[in-house]
């Protein structure tokens, strides 16, 4: 379920994009402890969004980075699970930071994305956009994933693959469409099957 003062349906997209404009305008680099604190407070999916796209893009191939970001994925499955608001960082993640241009570029390239999403989504299939069985399994899959991030993020392609079933998961969550949940597991299924065969095309 929504979470008090956390702004769901379709039109929540568009309004987390211009948020995530706002938040890197006039800065060189956002700690991770910032994203939390400004973009945490609206609850879970806006965050772990933001951490899902960052996931896709190169920057989650950068050394380090692909686990920072399946560390926070997991802390953010944890806390799901838990059912609790807000999300506490250690020191060691939360100094992490982030270079603001390229969150700028990436809210400007997701505006005419998130605008149309926003216009297409609809809430439907609420069992699984905000049901608690549904909700407490992607947790579990953010708690795995993410934690497995720590030892895969070495594999350059390990951290965009995972990071587009859990960026579809956080769509169908904060837009409360349940259709996009459930695509969200499809291509989960997808990305798992083909980092089974990665390691045996590294050793060859």
């Amino acid at each position: 379920m929504a979470q008090d003062g956390e702004q769901t349906g379709p039109g929540a997209l568009p309004d987390l994009v211009a948020r995530i404009g706002d938040l890197a305008e006039g800065r060189e680099e956002i700690p991770l402890a910032r994203l939390v604190e400004e973009i945490g407070a609206r609850g879970h999916a806006p965050l772990l969004m933001i951490v899902a796209v960052l996931m896709v893009l190169p920057l989650g191939m950068i050394p380090g980075i692909g686990g920072a970001l399946g560390a926070l994925a997991a802390l953010i499955g944890l806390q799901m699970l838990r059912g609790r608001r807000g999300l506490w960082l250690p020191d060691f993640l939360g100094r992490r930071t982030l270079p603001a241009a390229q969150l700028a570029r990436m809210a400007e390239r997701m505006q005419p994305a998130a605008a149309w999403l926003g216009r297409h989504l609809h809430v439907r299939l609420q069992v699984l956009s905000a049901g608690r069985l549904s909700l407490s399994l992607i947790a579990l899959v953010l708690i795995l994933a993410g934690s497995s991030l720590l030892v895969l993020g070495a594999i350059p392609v390990a951290t965009p693959l995972l990071g587009v079933p859990v960026a579809i998961f956080a769509i169908g969550i904060l837009s409360r469409d349940g259709a996009v949940v459930a695509a969200g597991w499809a291509v989960l299924a997808l990305a798992v099957s083909t980092l089974g065969t990665v390691p045996g095309e590294l050793a060859g």
